[in-house]
């Protein structure tokens, strides 16, 4: 049985977040550990970086905090022990990292569909992910 667990969910897609947060209901078992984690892709980049104000990254984790806070509040069962932890960085890599940081056992994260052309030319999260994890991923749809 596993102990810790990471899930990984993207904050733009609210309906999909939703939709796993409601599937994590199912396998959550008691004295599991739960951590919620959403990446705020992109503004760790230089070039990026430079056109936003220093704090700008500080206010866009806090109010992704806040959010990923209120979707468990409101889809979790109240029994389940949930953490949060919001970061900013390249997607695959931040998820991947966080797992072996926490030491979790799997990590859940929800497949999204792309075209032939978004999968070419940008790839899949839950693809890298899957791929570089050192521990068991579980996908859903």
């Amino acid at each position: 049985m596993y102990k810790k667990l990471l899930v990984a969910v993207d904050l733009q897609d609210a309906s999909g977040t939703e939709a796993t947060l409601l599937a994590l209901n199912d396998y959550v078992a008691p004295g599991m550990e739960v951590e919620l984690l959403a990446v705020l892709p992109g503004f760790k980049m230089p070039l990026v970086a430079s056109y936003f104000p220093e704090d700008m990254v500080k206010q866009a984790l806090d109010t992704m905090r806040v959010e990923l806070t209120r979707l468990a509040d409101a889809h979790l069962v109240k029994e389940m022990k949930v953490s949060v932890w919001v970061t900013a960085g390249k997607v695959p890599k931040r998820i991947v990292a966080r797992a072996a940081e926490i030491d979790a056992d799997l990590i859940l994260i929800r497949a999204l569909k792309h075209g032939r052309m978004e999968k070419m030319v940008m790839g899949s999260v839950t693809a890298k992910v899957a791929q570089t994890a050192e521990r068991s991923v579980l996908v859903i749809r």
